[in-house]
């Protein structure tokens, strides 16, 4: 995969940018498959390439150590990698979802029970690949899908719950979102044999990375279009999984508010009351308070760095937390 326009806005420093061009050749070789079918499901996604931010987190952490193999960084950022894929197709057969990342999910095209066994087929060859690099990430690898596990089963527990509170929505969202960019953030500076203190610090800034990340993703659910976001907006909404700017609004205690839980409370939403809700959800002050969140969690990360040394590594840590704000898909 060639760098996109996306990753060219906030990604300058040079090794990183080879490493992810090597990247395409290292995932086929992973996802290899006797079963041509599963094989084929297995890589719907992973050829439609996507913002590759993990695998480039672990390069970028990468460069704060004295040294690490590139093959075995090729591998484990293929892993993680893969470890989000698989994520996806789960995520996919639980949303309903109809698209991902501009192209039908496999769910749509071939069924619930394939898209689950593909999903499962990439979990377990990225968690083979980390055995095989470091058991010691193996191990982190298996805490952070744990949290994930968890993160979705609470989410789950709380579909159509107008009353989910704000602390659960961040415990959620850092173990779907959050624990991946702080595994890839401590896989590359551990494989580079980065001191503690660099691991540690580069962890909490991927932690906070994804909270961020999340928060912004929330907000283009309703603000964004079909053809830049690559999947149908509005699918959480429908599916009563409600984001940040929506809980926002309905923990403001106003009169947007109030009707805003009127058109959460019919039994099934039209595109017209989708509309209608998120009218209410702006009103009520939504959208706005999504992104501010999502900006304070960005200030957090680049202060998580503030002792790392200087150079191009740390300057696309830093540009990486403008960029998860300000884009547009």
């Amino acid at each position: 995969m060639s760098l996109n326009v996306e990753i060219d806005r906030w990604l300058s420093y040079a090794p990183a940018g080879a490493l992810l061009a090597s990247l395409d050749g290292v995932l086929d070789d992973v996802l290899r498959c006797e079963d041509a079918r599963l094989a084929d499901a297995a890589a719907h996604l992973v050829r439609r390439g996507g913002k590759r931010l993990r695998p480039a987190l672990l390069f970028l952490a990468a460069a704060f150590g004295s040294g690490a193999e590139e093959p075995d960084l090729l591998r484990v950022a293929a892993a993680v990698e893969l470890l989000h894929v698989a994520a996806l197709y789960h995520d996919d057969v639980m949303d309903r979802a109809e698209s991902r990342r501009g192209t039908p999910t496999v769910n749509a095209m071939r069924g619930d029970a394939e898209a689950v066994t593909a999903g499962t087929f990439v979990f377990a060859r990225a968690i083979r690949v980390l055995a095989d690099v470091d058991g010691r990430l193996a191990s982190w690898a298996s805490q952070s899908v744990l949290a994930l596990s968890l993160g979705q089963m609470q989410e789950a527990e709380n579909t159509y719950n107008l009353d989910h509170r704000l602390e659960s929505y961040v415990q959620i969202a850092a173990r779907k979102t959050a624990a991946l960019f702080e595994l890839s953030c401590r896989a590359g500076a551990h494989l580079a044999r980065a001191t503690p203190e660099a691991i540690e610090g580069l962890g909490l800034y991927g932690r906070a990375l994804g909270l961020a990340f999340q928060a912004a993703d929330d907000a283009l659910d309703v603000t964004a279009q079909e053809a830049t976001l690559g999947k149908r907006p509005g699918t959480d909404l429908r599916e009563g999984v409600y984001g940040l700017p929506v809980l926002l609004a309905l923990h403001q205690n106003t009169p947007e508010a109030d009707n805003l839980r009127q058109v959460l409370r019919r039994d099934e939403l039209t595109e017209s009351d989708q509309a209608e809700a998120y009218r209410w959800v702006a009103a009520a002050g939504g959208i706005n308070g999504a992104f501010t969140i999502a900006q304070e969690y960005a200030h957090q990360a680049v202060t998580h760095i503030a002792g790392l040394p200087g150079g191009e590594a740390k300057d696309s840590l830093v540009r990486l937390t403008r960029y998860v704000v300000l884009r547009r898909n």
